[in-house]
């Protein structure tokens, strides 16, 4: 019984430890591995069923390597912007988690310079046009948008709204292809609401320096 316990508690603690070095300010330098999408053990959430399920998509930019993790809720016949999701208040961007992207070497991100290391992604939406902010903190619950997550801004952006043809019913984020190897879209759509995040390589700002 006492080894039992041992190997739960380490079983435990490793997990504990993969969280932090993989979805944090992380211990694996984003330039040698991204890691996978992994939820956040050291919350009670995550020991519960979930109703929306984490995902993630990983892509490149010339020699860059990125990937988003982001939790993906279902309408289910709810109105969700201006509803569900409220006008004017910071949302996570996703479910549960904060929703994360990782890149391995330089680039910009709606015209935000961002150099190698992990972010998280939040909004304020509004009908007409979002405002999308880009914080180094990457440990918070997602929604829990504090004073200390808003201190690690580096930057923010406003993004036009586009209304589609035909409701979405999970969220999802995807790549659209400008015919580029150093230039994509970053699309997020759930409802008829779609907003488009330009993704371009470049070098590394000399002002911001290298996120571990």
């Amino acid at each position: 019984m006492k080894r039992l316990s041992l190997l739960i508690a380490s079983a435990l603690a490793l997990a504990l430890v993969a969280t932090f070095a993989i979805t944090g300010v992380s211990l694996i330098p984003t330039s040698l591995a991204l890691g996978p999408c992994l939820k956040d053990w050291t919350s009670p959430v995550s020991y519960r069923w979930r109703a929306s399920r984490l995902d993630g998509i990983r892509f490149h930019l010339a020699d860059a390597e990125l990937q988003l993790c982001y939790g993906r809720p279902v309408a289910r016949g709810r109105a969700i912007f201006g509803g569900l999701v409220p006008w004017d208040t910071l949302w996570r961007l996703g479910a549960n988690e904060p929703t994360r992207l990782s890149v391995s070497k330089p680039v910009t991100l709606a015209g935000i310079s961002l150099p190698a290391g992990r972010y998280s992604l939040y909004v304020i939406p509004r009908p007409g046009e979002w405002t999308l902010f880009v914080s180094r903190s990457t440990l918070h619950w997602g929604n829990d948008i504090s004073a200390a997550v808003r201190s690690k801004e580096i930057g923010q952006a406003t993004i036009p709204v586009e209304i589609l043809p035909q409701a979405v019913d999970t969220f999802t984020a995807r790549i659209e292809d400008h015919g580029s190897s150093s230039r994509v879209a970053l699309a997020f759509e759930w409802e008829r609401t779609r907003v488009m995040l330009e993704l371009a390589r470049t070098t590394v700002p000399s002002n911001l320096g290298v996120l571990p």
